[in-house]
């Protein structure tokens, strides 16, 4: 039988995502508080994954230029910036001579093989200039958002991988922890937003496919159980993110 996503799911859960995660403030409040002096006046930014293009526009009082990386041109289509040029390719298929002061990637390696992980991060560095940084945010393997992963695969990705193969790789490197979240105004919105994670980060598609509609029920009731753990008191659904932002110099 298996157990999908509709499209309409998917734009639900993307709009949650836009809307209301808080990462691009944390970016933004570290690239000021650490990054920023040390750069030039008018420096470049590549934004590696962009998104909905919330991080590039929240960066973009601080830079010169703006450069986004986005495959999906369904997230990127209602970003406009003057700054801004935007490439509808995934960073294996950019090629560019320039190189920028700052390059960022945000919520992209869960999309990377493990094994790729290392080359993915060299490519990433041939970008930035000399003197400029890179920044990483993954998921980290903490909190609530974590649990409710973990409630259903052990091998989903997460911040400890990224942070293992920095180590391994012997890169400078400085982590943040930072929080962020997801709101969601209905228990409906909420229980898309958990299938969401646990649909595309826990499950291949062939692993879905291959469920009984026994397995599926069950599966999709777990989720609900989740679903129904994120109201508060108020009313309002909250999926709390712990997460791992990484700053690489490059000399």
């Amino acid at each position: 039988m298996g157990i999908t996503m509709s499209p309409q799911d998917y734009a639900t859960a993307f709009r949650i995502l836009a809307a209301s995660a808080r990462h691009p403030e944390n970016i933004g409040q570290a690239v000021e508080e650490r990054i920023l002096s040390l750069l030039p006046k008018q420096p470049a930014l590549l934004d590696v994954g962009a998104g909905s293009g919330k991080v590039a526009e929240r960066l973009a009082p601080h830079f010169g230029s703006l450069t986004l990386l986005e495959p999906n041109q369904n997230q990127i289509a209602g970003f406009k910036h003057e700054k801004a040029r935007i490439f509808l390719e995934p960073l294996e298929r950019y090629q560019s001579p320039e190189q920028y002061e700052l390059v960022v990637c945000s919520h992209v390696l869960y999309h990377v093989p493990l094994s790729d992980w290392g080359g993915f991060i060299d490519r990433l560095l041939t970008f930035v200039r000399p003197g400029g940084y890179c920044v990483i945010v993954m998921a980290a393997g903490r909190g609530p958002t974590y649990r409710l992963c973990r409630d259903f695969s052990e091998t989903m990705l997460f911040g400890e991988q990224l942070l293992t193969t920095m180590q391994q790789k012997q890169l400078p490197h400085e982590v943040l922890a930072t929080m962020s979240g997801f709101v969601a105004k209905t228990f409906e919105e909420m229980h898309t937003l958990c299938r969401f994670f646990v649909l595309e980060g826990c499950y291949t598609a062939e692993q879905l496919a291959a469920l009984s509609e026994d397995e599926v029920r069950a599966l999709d009731e777990k989720i609900r159980v989740h679903a129904e753990r994120c109201r508060g008191d108020d009313g309002v659904y909250r999926l709390e993110q712990d997460e791992d932002l990484i700053i690489i110099p490059k000399p």
